[in-house]
């Protein structure tokens, strides 16, 4: 039987989840439960069920930033107060296409910078791949990457990956077998259907591969 080993950033990385009830997030997403249902959403900071609903469907990039935020010493802070000092910095992009206003995200660029005035040191990458990502997990800095939310849906047995981006998880550790072979990746997902695919999530390299954008964010101490 092979046995494997994991390799980590030395610090703890904290797990949030960007939905107030993390064992609703099956019922939000898949079953079309309204979010403003959820009976924990003041404690995201939002003033109202109806701004918790809006921005718990938009702010894993916000949330990925608190997560490492925290596990490097910085403040605990709520969700909203790390959605309201991204919009400060106008983080949020919406573009018009075709005279629609179409939601692009949040700006790498303004993630980048809230985790930089609390003196971590943040880059912006492109063209990254599994290697490089390795690389910055052994020199302790954790990897905000940009994926597909497919892979927090399912296996890839129910759930097939058709994209590569629109959702940022948090990369933090690695996972080898007896042959030095990565095996998977370890990352905090936000948005995970289930527990094993929300904090520690063990994501095949291959599915990982499959829905990465090949862009992010190195953030480390």
């Amino acid at each position: 039987m092979t046995s494997s080993h994991a390799v980590r950033v030395s610090y703890h990385v904290p797990y949030t989840c960007q939905f107030a009830t993390p064992d609703l997030v099956a019922d939000f997403l898949f079953d079309g439960c309204p979010l403003q249902t959820d009976p924990n959403w003041a404690a995201s900071g939002a003033n109202s069920p109806d701004e918790y609903a809006h921005w718990a469907m938009r702010s894993c990039g916000v949330v990925a930033v608190k997560m490492v935020v925290e596990g490097l010493g910085g403040p605990v802070r709520s969700v909203m107060d790390w959605v309201q000092a991204g919009l400060a910095l106008d983080g949020y992009l919406t573009q018009l296409r075709e005279e629609r206003p179409v939601e692009v995200g949040w700006k790498h660029s303004v993630l980048a910078g809230l985790a930089q005035a609390y003196g971590l040191h943040a880059e912006l990458l492109a063209d990254v791949d599994l290697a490089a990502v390795a690389e910055l997990i052994r020199a302790d800095r954790c990897f905000l990457a940009s994926v597909s939310s497919e892979v927090g849906e399912g296996t890839e047995a129910d759930t097939p990956i058709t994209r590569r981006n629109g959702h940022i998880v948090v990369v933090h550790g690695l996972v080898y077998d007896d042959d030095a072979a990565l095996t998977h990746l370890l990352l905090h997902n936000s948005s995970g259907r289930t527990p094993a695919l929300r904090a520690d999530a063990r994501l095949p390299v291959a599915r990982f591969a499959q829905a990465f954008s090949g862009r992010g964010i190195a953030i480390g101490p």
